[in-house]
């Protein structure tokens, strides 16, 4: 069997996922493959994504936001994996490098194993970019701190609010279609619901997305825009 290459180009995809990682969590643990996770230190967020490179080697690191710094020093940056220690970040053309060793993994947080299938699945529906990104910016104008799917005889939307205060700004979108899972037993009581999320929880990278949301408490939010990235997060209690 062929050895995996100790030389990487970093993607910048690869970098801007890792970047938004560091947002739920500033430390990963990143196993050798294709493939990189994270979960928030609360355990409410996971994130999950295929990247381009292979690593060859365990990478476990403390301090994701200083280790992207680093990377950011090169026009072009370069991974090399001498041992199981340490790598070396560096640029063919300006021959400029750096050193970064990795922490204890066991000192990480990293995800269990677990089926991406949600179990007792209840609404689907899509949020486009532009959706997404209109609700974002009226939760920063307002300082709003939860987002709410509702639904309400056969009406269904979605806003920003603050579910604690009955005068809270609210801004509100419709949603163009729902769908239930088991369509054919949709009765009165589960077209009226309301599922809330604290907009802090809501790290996604830019982008659209299929929501699914689970009678469980968790939604998994699905990247139209990335093929493999995924975002499972906890629901708020109402």
């Amino acid at each position: 069997m062929q050895e995996a290459p100790r030389n990487i180009k970093l993607s910048k995809q690869t970098i801007d996922f890792l970047r938004n990682f560091a947002q739920i969590n500033k430390s990963i643990v990143i196993k050798p493959g294709k493939f990189i996770d994270t979960i928030s230190v609360n355990k409410n967020i996971i994130a999950s994504t295929d990247i381009k490179e292979y690593i060859p080697e365990q990478m476990a690191i403390y301090d994701l936001p200083l280790f992207l710094g680093a990377v950011s020093l090169f026009k072009t940056p370069m991974l090399f994996f001498p041992d199981d220690k340490k790598v070396v970040v560096y640029d063919e053309d300006t021959k400029g490098k750096t050193t970064y060793y990795y922490s204890d993994p066991d000192i990480i947080p990293t995800v269990p194993d677990f089926n991406p299938d949600l179990p007792d699945k209840e609404i689907h529906f899509d949020l486009p970019q532009s959706d997404v990104q209109q609700l974002m910016q009226a939760a920063r104008v307002y300082g709003v701190e939860d987002l709410c799917i509702y639904g309400y005889e056969g009406e269904y939307s979605v806003c920003v609010k603050d579910k604690k205060n009955d005068t809270s700004n609210v801004f509100s979108l419709p949603l163009r279609k729902i769908t239930f899972e088991d369509p054919g037993n949709v009765t009165p009581e589960r077209r009226n619901f309301c599922y809330c999320f604290k907009v802090e929880n809501l790290k996604l990278i830019d982008g659209s997305y299929h929501v699914c949301i689970s009678k469980k408490n968790i939604a998994n939010f699905s990247s139209l825009s990335f093929s493999s990235l995924d975002y499972f997060i906890a629901l708020e209690p109402w």
